[in-house]
Order: structure tokens, then C-alpha cells, then sequence
């Protein structure tokens, strides 16, 4: 079948403005590329980072965000490799890296300095048609839909990454703050490994989602969340995923000595803290972003089990708008996927 030389694209144009669905060229594969012809896109708060100018550096636009998609490979860029012609692949943050640096070998790939980032540093998922480099695609397995699979490709992955790197083992304790799409498939993702599991948020419903997911306790996320964390035998581990500073004290607080704080979302707030609380107690912080391919294979093979199952939403593509406006006042409950087939 031969593919059209124009696309779809939602674009941003300006920051902090609505999205723009325009026809746009198609892009063509380069020699280590792909076209995929896309039938699902996540919608992911990064991209409300971007979409605001508040992610690293601001590119040039127009600009083509989206760094959750799932589609099929309609054209080679040349031939050879392990991809064919129908292949159903996935999509993830990571573009590519340079592949040689000490952290490509040695499977931080998504540290690279180097790496580029779909979705912001080259055009990403908002579209008909995407490139992708061969050597970076998720090869999606059978028992997963296209429209499940595309939040794994961010939300899910991240989620996995941060629970490994709590380094919480069987039986100890890991509080997760921040209950939309990656909280709920951390949850998940933390039961299965044996851990027990304290959900805080502010929001009642999520609160009662997490239960539902399998959370031991839950905690409502104010003053006295830490107190409460606490009066449970403490945390042995935090991970935040919720993109405010206020959750960076009750996490200080909630942590037992020797404990791994992990942050994974992105608040504007910078975060301070007295030297003591952090020295005296041996505790460890760490930053998280986005995965390696080795953990989205891992997580993938879950999935395909039906382990990990996300809450999803699915909208047309033509209200990418709405699902934003979702994303920014709070209302979106789990993810929201574009749907694009």
C-alpha cells in the first residue's frame, strides 16, 4: 500500500497554546529508521512540560509532541535488521543515544548526554506517521492492544525503572506519592515484587483506586502524611510521581533511616532541606528518567501476562486539546490514549 505524502500532526506553534491539527509533509525514513503508521498515542504530563516551554531547553517550533505511540512499520529506510514491514512496534521518550559513552554501555542509554528525546528534541507522536530508529523500537508482544501498550512506553516504563532503582525488597515498605497513571502501575509493579505498598495522594478517588489496585494503606497527601506514614512502621522507600513540591517534606519525613528517596515527576518548585535530615538518617536521593530498554522489555513481558494493567481512557484524536486541558486541571484519572487506527 502506498503511503501518502501528506499527514496529519498536532503542532505546537506557541507555547502555552492550544495544538494545531494541520496537514503537514509526511516524513520519510532515514537509512537506520522506520515509518510507523501510528494507532495509538499516550498523553503524558511531560508534554505538558513542553507544551508550556518548561522542559530543559526550548526548541524551535513548530513542533510535534507525543512520546507514547504504538503503530505499525509501513516503510524501511533501507533494508536489513531485525524489523519488517508490518511489525507492530512502540515508541518511547528515548528517540536514540550515541550508543558509546559510558553510559549507553552500561544500560544507562536514557543518561546519554547525547540522547534525543521524541517528542521535543525531533517531531514525536502526535501524528499519522512517525520515524523511529531501527535499533530503539519496543517490539510489542501478542496479548497487549496497541491502545494498552502505549502508556507503557512512558508512564509504564518510568514506573518500572523508579521501583528498581528504591531498591525496596520483599516485605519492606515503599510509600508512592502521586496516584495518576505511573503511581497505578507502580502499585501494581511493587505487589508484585513482595513489597508493601502506602499510596498517598490529596485525592479521595485516587486514594480508593489505589486500594482497589492492591495498596496496603493509604494516606491522604497533607501536613500530616509523614506522621501517618510513620505511625504505619515508616517507609523503607519513597518515589514521587506527583509534579508539586509539597510532597518532597512529608517523603523526608515518612523515611525510616537508610531509605531511598526516588523522584520521577517534574516540579517547577526548587526543593530544599536541612543537611541532618538526610546525613543523620543515611538517607539516599535519586532521580529517575524515563527507562532502558532492557527494563521496557521487562515490563513489556509483564504486561503480556496481564500483570500490569493500566486505567485508560481512550479519546479521537482530533481532542488531544481536551485531553491536555484534562491532564492540567488534575482531572484525568489514570491515562488517556489517543486514538489513531
Amino acid at each position: 500500500m502506498t503511503t501518502p505524502l501528506t499527514m496529519k500532526a498536532a503542532l505546537l506553534t506557541e507555547y502555552g497554546k492550544p495544538l494545531e491539527i494541520s496537514d503537514v509533509p509526511r516524513p520519510i525514513p532515514k537509512e537506520d529508521e522506520v515509518l510507523v503508521k501510528m494507532e495509538a498515542s499516550g498523553v503524558c504530563f511531560t508534554d505538558v512540560h513542553i507544551l508550556r516551554g518548561e522542559h530543559a531547553s526550548p526548541n524551535p517550533l513548530p513542533l510535534i509532541m507525543g512520546h507514547e505511540g504504538v503503530g505499525r512499520v509501513v516503510e524501511l529506510g533501507s533494508e536489513g535488521g531485525i524489523l519488517k514491514v508490518g511489525d507492530r512496534v512502540g515508541i518511547g521518550y528515548v528517540f536514540g543515544a550515541c550508543g558509546h559513552c559510558r553510559d549507553c554501555l552500561t544500560g544507562g542509554e536514557n543518561y546519554c548526554p547525547d540522547f534525543d528525546a521524541t517528542g521535543f528534541s525531533v517531531n514525536g507522536c502526535f501524528a499519522e506517521y512517525v520515524c523511529m530508529r531501527k535499533e530503539w523500537a519496543n517490539r510489542i508482544p501478542e496479548g497487549i492492544s496497541s491502545v494498552e501498550a502505549a502508556p507503557l512506553m512512558c508512564a509504564g516504563a518510568a514506573a518500572y525503572a523508579s521501583h528498581k532503582k528504591t531498591g525496596v525488597k520483599t516485605g519492606e515498605t515503599l510509600a508512592i506519592f502521586g496516584l495518576g497513571g505511573l503511581g497505578q502501575y507502580a502499585i501494581q509493579i511493587a505487589k508484585l515484587s513482595g513489597v508493601r505498598v502506602i499510596a498517598v495522594d490529596v485525592s479521595e478517588g485516587k486514594l480508593a483506586t489505589a486500594k482497589a489496585l492492591g495498596a496496603d494503606e493509604v494516606v491522604v497527601a497533607d501536613e500530616n502524611a509523614g506522621a501517618a506514614i510513620q505511625a504505619f512502621g515508616g517507609a523503607q522507600g519513597c518515589v514521587n510521581f506527583a509534579p508539586v513540591g509539597a510532597t518532597w517534606p512529608l517523603m523526608l519525613a515518612a523515611c525510616n533511616p537508610r531509605a531511598t528517596i526516588v523522584l520521577t515527576a517534574v516540579p517547577a518548585d526548587k526543593l530544599a532541606f536541612y543537611t541532618y535530615e538526610v546525613v543523620e538518617r543515611g538517607l539516599k536521593v535519586v532521580g529517575s528518567s524515563a527507562s532502558n530498554r532492557q527494563e521496557m522489555s521487562e515490563l513489556l513481558a509483564l504486561a503480556a501476562r496481564g500483570s500490569v494493567k493500566g486505567m485508560i481512557k481512550t479519546m479521537p484524536f482530533e481532542e488531544i486539546n481536551d485531553a491536555l486541558t484534562s491532564l492540567i486541571e488534575g482531572r484525568t484519572e489514570g491515562r488517556t490514549v489517543l486514538d489513531l487506527q
